[in-house]
């Protein structure tokens, strides 16, 4: 009987029940280093010794579960198990500093801390000061695990079934951070039935359907802690049932071994990671005739690349999507017809629940052609940022969902994203918000102006450059303020370019005129540096 799943746990039951001993999921072991191939039986049955577990810890609905881990088949069984027991789901950049972890941890309340052993010593270094019950470690081969953690592979060993627990569509499911215009983390709360959305929604723009026959096998190495991972992906993986192949991270001698092994139908990257693929000496050495059609996120793709995608794998169908977090990565989606007919643009809105529209600073809607705010509501659309009503009641007005972002639609209803209202960019699938930049360099006592921008990067698309204006005899070099932000940002964060200057020019309302620096100092070149 057909059934319409409302919950994460409801859509691993529908699957298991249509496709028990079909593949469902290829990736490697954290704790192993072996690739693992699981059925969808087999991903119940794992995620229900490790749900089993938790709960003997002492893990229940409601309580918030902070997780740190790289790409594995490890994400996969905590994030089922998590949503087995009511729990919400926290992942956190392992890329981050530990005051930015231990913010993220203290700010969403997490009663545990599951994480891999790599980052174990972050959270040792920041876990007294945190009000949490516990922490899971991850195993990896060889190394042993510190006193104060309970073993992951110890609960994986858990017998019986998880306890049974009521789980309704407008329970909170995640809690994703994303850095905000204030320059701290802001956490959005994602329901159930948000989650449920997003796979149904964003899979159908990419023509996705439950198949019996034929069915796609979606390779991608999207980051696990991202929305693009956990949302995107993830939600998916679970409405549709294809078969996942996740990378462990980007590396394009092995996603191309990968890609000859598995024989993906589909690949989901950035357009920087496109670009890493086709410029690639070693491209033309690897089989990947399998692949059939390229799902892209994070920008629009610039016409030159698709023509060289389309001569890499001739009829090649290319899917570009436009997404954020707070929208439960909701958006719109360029469909692979329209690729060279809509250059730029980043399509239409997800069919058949998701709303764009074009406003002015009134909240009006303005005429096709014109440049305002998008704006979007959907079943997707986040319940809030968790404990900041200000933000919340900013971002969600009247219904609809102020993205910060720019664009226009054109006669026919495709959006053409244009800019970000909220000084945010993309430096290679990673999002970077310049106040939260610009605020660390301000920590530093040389400092008394600072504007932190995006530049042009041929690989990376955007990388980080910050402006400086020194105060009044006060000496700093580019590298000690370099330094400087090592253990206060990511490292995908970090300037690659500072560049000092008198002052900064000031617009009509009073702020540093970032376009006015972007056309003095960078005169369209672009940095050949290739580092992610």
């Amino acid at each position: 009987m057909w059934k319409n799943p409302q919950t994460i746990r409801e859509l691993l039951e529908r699957n298991v029940a249509d496709f028990p001993d079909r593949e469902a999921f290829v990736s490697v072991s954290y704790r192993t280093r072996d690739w693992i191939r699981h059925t969808w039986k087999e991903m119940d049955d794992q995620s229900n010794r490790l749900a089993a577990g938790l709960a003997g810890l002492g893990v229940k609905k409601g309580q918030k579960v902070a997780f740190m881990l790289t790409n594995s088949v490890e994400c996969y069984y905590t994030y089922l198990a998590i949503h087995k027991l009511g729990a919400v789901f926290v992942p956190i950049n392992v890329r981050l500093v530990p005051r930015e972890v231990e913010y993220i941890v203290e700010h969403a309340d997490a009663d545990w801390i599951i994480a891999g052993h790599d980052f174990l010593s972050l959270v040792d270094q920041v876990r007294g000061r945190l009000d949490i019950k516990g922490c899971v470690g991850i195993e990896k081969e060889g190394e042993g695990l510190p006193g104060w953690v309970e073993s992951f592979t110890g609960l994986m060993k858990s017998s019986g079934s998880p306890p049974d627990v009521s789980i309704a569509p407008n329970d909170e499911a995640d809690i994703l951070y994303t850095s905000g215009t204030t320059g701290l983390p802001k956490g959005v709360v994602l329901t159930q039935a948000n989650k449920v959305a997003c796979g149904r929604l964003i899979g159908t723009s990419c023509d996705l359907s439950r198949r019996h026959y034929g069915v796609p096998r979606l390779q991608n190495v999207f980051p696990f802690f991202t929305s693009s991972g956990c949302s995107s992906v993830m939600m998916m993986w679970l409405y549709f049932a294809p078969v996942v192949i996740l990378e462990e991270t980007f590396d394009a001698v092995k996603t191309f071994e990968t890609i000859e092994k598995e024989r993906p139908t589909t690949y989901g990257g950035a357009p920087a990671m496109f670009v890493f693929l086709l410029n690639h000496p070693r491209f033309k050495e690897f089989d990947t005739s399998s692949i059939r059609v390229l799902i892209s996120g994070a920008a629009a793709m610039p016409e030159e690349i698709i023509r060289k995608l389309q001569a890499a794998w001739p009829g090649i169908k290319v899917y570009t999507t436009y997404a954020l977090t707070e929208g439960g990565t909701g958006g719109t989606t360029l469909h692979a017809a329209d690729m060279l007919t809509k250059i730029g643009s980043v399509g239409h809105p997800w069919a058949p629940d998701q709303e764009i529209r074009i406003v002015d600073d009134q909240g009006q809607d303005v005429d096709p052609g014109r440049v305002g705010e998008i704006v979007l509501r959907g079943p997707n659309v986040m319940k809030e940022y968790y404990k900041n009503p200000e933000a919340t009641a900013q971002t969600l007005r009247d219904g609809w969902l102020h993205t910060g972002d720019m664009g226009r639609c054109d006669e026919e209803g495709y959006l053409y994203f244009t800019d970000r209202k909220k000084d945010m960019f993309v430096r290679g699938g990673y999002n970077v918000y310049s106040v939260e930049v610009e605020s660390v360099l301000y920590e530093h006592p040389a400092v008394g102006q600072c504007a932190v921008v995006a530049k042009p990067h041929p690989k990376l698309g955007e990388d980080v450059l910050a402006f400086v204006a020194l105060k009044p005899g006060e000496k700093v070099t580019a590298e000690e303020l370099l330094e400087f932000t090592k253990d206060k940002l990511a490292d995908y964060k970090r300037p690659r370019d500072v560049r000092f200057i008198d002052s900064m020019p000031i617009n009509p309302t009073g702020k540093v005129d970032k376009r006015s620096l972007k056309a003095e100092y960078l005169g369209g070149k672009e940095d050949e540096s290739d580092g992610l």
